[in-house]
């Protein structure tokens, strides 16, 4: 086994032993390597025939929704599970703001299923990266914590170093779309050790993709031939 994989294998089993034996949603006891109980995961609500790029629910028979169709984002996949509502709401505000890391790998493992099917495999994971300000006021990045558990489940590297957040932006929470990508422009740099062709960006919410628009621009740009973008949910119009 190599290094990266028994590295992956302590933070993955370090996450697991976090996690309270509880159900996240009410509290319930579960059987072992259960997350949540069969009431609670229903109220995590899958987003049932997703399209291929913008992760929405796809009323269409094709792999894509007719708006894709007509105006395709930059990117080349994006893989979305979860409808950001509800119990997800809730866990990913936990992850992201009150230091509960170990929802990241509840969350990924019980979504897993969603990411495999991606074939040919990225070759690595990129985590959207927070600029150093932002890293040390809040301590953590959620979207590494992510990237982490989905490298341990699908054996894919992750590469902390290659993507970099230059500009110390402001929230985008709250912002329109066209604010959103004003206040998200040139704000990254790909610098990789070695080149990669096929990415996977990871994250945790995708809302109006925005930021995953700005970084595939600079992705491509950097010579990345086929960028994903992967969410643990999507933020619906």
């Amino acid at each position: 086994m190599s290094g990266r994989r028994i590295l992956a294998k302590i933070q993955h089993l370090s996450a697991h032993l976090l996690d309270p034996g509880l159900c996240l949603g009410c509290a319930h006891d579960l059987k072992p390597g259960q997350y949540f109980c069969s009431t609670c995961i229903t109220e995590l609500k899958i987003i049932n025939n997703p399209c291929w790029l913008c992760g929405l629910e796809n009323q269409t028979s094709g792999n894509y929704c007719a708006a894709c169709l007509h105006r395709p984002p930059g990117w080349q996949k994006l893989v979305a599970p979860l409808n950001y509502q509800g119990l997800a709401r809730d866990l990913l505000l936990q992850l992201k703001f009150a230091e509960s890391l170990h929802l990241a790998n509840s969350l990924v493992s019980s979504v897993i299923h969603r990411f495999q099917p991606s074939k040919p495999a990225p070759e690595v994971l990129l985590p959207v990266p927070l600029h150093r300000n932002r890293l040390l006021g809040r301590g953590y990045n959620q979207a590494l914590e992510i990237a982490r558990t989905l490298s341990y489940l699908l054996d894919l590297p992750v590469d902390t170093q290659a993507l970099c957040r230059i500009r110390d932006t402001d929230s985008q929470s709250g912002l329109s779309a066209s604010q959103r990508q004003k206040n998200i422009r040139n704000a990254f740099v790909y610098q990789p050790a070695k080149p990669w062709s096929h990415v996977a960006v990871v994250d945790d919410i995708i809302t109006t993709g925005s930021t995953a628009g700005e970084i595939t621009k600079t992705l491509h740009r950097g010579g990345v031939q086929c960028v994903e973008i992967w969410g643990l949910a999507r933020v619906s119009k």
